[in-house]
């Protein structure tokens, strides 16, 4: 991969453009001190070059302690791919203002990034890892920027997606983190390897779930490896309705079958198949030790990023030398944690910002 270009390095996190955005809580004043919708400027994992990207910053009301307030840099999920699909352009920011407003409870400033290409203008490297990274450590600068209440101390948090960005923001910090201290990642059913995509779309074994986000992976992935074609890989009715990812749908939300879909979803070849294969294993985390501890959750019950995808991905990672906390649900799905996994992860971001040792189990994951 390229290294990020002179001009785009020193721009890092630049505000281009700001707004006040009031997001529709009963009574944001409890928690809100101010809040903005805020353009700023990222680097492309793809080719180093500054890129443009969209997002919502949020500072806790009251007083903010010494040092300043710490920050978690927020990275959602899948929401599509198209430019359209950005949730902080949303007032709900697309389902994540409860979350927003639980780490303003517990008086975190929050930045809350679209990543390249959803929100603004552009394409979207779906999965690639080191563009949504670097995004996620721009809006951390770009919230500096917008409030100099704000702390350099910060914690990376993300789901699915967001995971898979806060899993490669923690193993690029030392290349990418200047000026800022990242304490750890935390990186719930996290999208770090799904490899094995390819040869389940092949098997025709995707499941109901995994279904639905595939065409998603396929125009994502072929955005930046040109010998896939999209022709190969999605086909028939699934083909014919892709204009549903201009609405942040997938073309497989109104089939009533599997059967139906997987027809539809199969490689042409086995050669096309390896090309798949290879096209995400390039993205497929971890690629180096990460530089921080690191909380990985999921659940056992997981029918999109399977089990034991995450579990390979942890214990390779812990083989680099990461120090991981790794927390299996039992019968939880990718979306759906407990509350006691949930209360797991806001003492362990809790403790990095009060300089508590990490807790590592990597032992036991290998």
């Amino acid at each position: 991969m390229p290294e990020v270009a002179s001009d785009a390095w020193t721009d890092r996190g630049r505000v281009v453009e700001q707004a006040a955005f009031e997001p529709p809580l009963e009574d944001p004043e409890s928690v809100i001190g101010q809040s903005w919708r805020a353009i700023y400027t990222s680097a492309s994992g793809l080719d180093g070059t500054s890129r443009e990207v969209s997002g919502a910053f949020f500072v806790p009301r009251g007083k903010p302690p010494a040092g300043g307030w710490p920050v978690v840099s927020l990275a959602h999920g899948t929401t599509g791919v198209e430019p359209g699909c950005g949730p902080a352009t949303e007032p709900s920011l697309g389902g994540y203002l409860p979350t927003v407003r639980a780490f303003l409870e517990q008086e975190y400033a929050v930045a809350f990034t679209d990543y390249e290409g959803l929100g603004r203008p552009g394409m979207h490297p779906y999965l690639e890892p080191r563009s949504a990274a670097f995004n996620v450590v721009d809006a951390v600068r770009a919230l500096r920027e917008l409030a100099p209440t704000v702390s350099t101390r910060w914690i990376a948090y993300g789901a699915s997606q967001g995971g898979q960005a806060t899993w490669a923001a923690n193993e690029l910090n030392p290349y990418y983190g200047d000026g800022l201290e990242l304490l750890g990642s935390v990186a719930v059913s996290p999208a770090a390897n799904v490899t094995g995509l390819a040869d389940l779309a092949w098997e025709g074994s995707l499941t109901t779930e995994q279904e639905r986000y595939y065409p998603l992976v396929i125009v994502g992935i072929e955005r930046y490896n040109r010998d896939l074609r999209p022709g190969a890989y999605l086909h028939g009715r699934v083909a014919a309705d892709m204009g549903a990812l201009a609405k942040c749908a997938s073309p497989v939300d109104g089939f009533l079958t599997r059967m139906e879909a997987s027809s539809d979803l199969k490689p042409n070849t086995i050669q096309d198949t390896d090309r798949l294969r290879d096209a995400l294993r390039k993205v497929a985390l971890p690629q180096r030790r990460l530089d921080q501890p690191m909380m990985v959750t999921n659940g056992t019950d997981d029918e999109i990023i399977l089990p034991q995808w995450v579990s390979s991905s942890v214990s390779l990672s812990c083989q680099m030398g990461g120090r991981i906390e790794y927390l299996e649900i039992p019968d939880a799905g990718h979306t759906d944690l407990t509350p006691d996994a949930d209360a797991a992860v806001q003492r362990w971001i809790a403790d990095r910002f009060a300089g508590a040792a990490a807790p590592s189990n990597c032992a036991a994951s290998q």
